[in-house]
């Protein structure tokens, strides 16, 4: 016959109660469900993979008040900058190209700027053209 070997089995009475076979296939459905929405709790590259044990005793030094640029860290860090803008992927991706956009315009302009100022009056717009004078007839 044209059937598959699986088909041959089940009609054959392995998977004939069909309450088994819907029980099975409930079964699956919420191992699969429990599976996938199981608690995340680590491994390899996740946020809560441990590090080797000499670099997280060197993260818990904080170096709090012991840098000569600890005033500018606590400046900084008293924007909220991170908070505002860096901490939410959609927020950085905005002010990353808005950033990018703004900053490589004005990176531009600067360039202008010291391009105009080091060729002063080499250039064509810094020479007007001056027309001759009219000849009188």
């Amino acid at each position: 016959s044209s059937h598959s070997p699986f088909f041959c089995l089940v009609t054959r009475g392995i998977w004939k109660d069909s309450r088994l076979a819907s029980s099975m296939a409930f079964r699956s459905r919420l191992l699969r469900f429990a599976h996938a929405s199981r608690l995340r709790r680590g491994g390899f590259g996740s946020p809560r993979d441990h590090e080797p044990h000499w670099i997280e005793n060197w993260n818990k030094d904080l170096r709090k008040g012991k840098d000569s640029l600890d005033w500018f860290f606590v400046a900084f860090n008293s924007l909220k900058i991170y908070e505002v803008f860096l901490k939410s992927s959609p927020r950085f991706y905005g002010f990353m190209v808005c950033g990018g956009m703004v900053g490589g315009y004005y990176w531009s302009r600067m360039w202008d700027h010291i391009w105009n100022y080091t060729n002063q009056g080499q250039l064509y717009a810094h020479n007007p053209y001056v027309y001759p004078p009219e000849d009188e007839d």
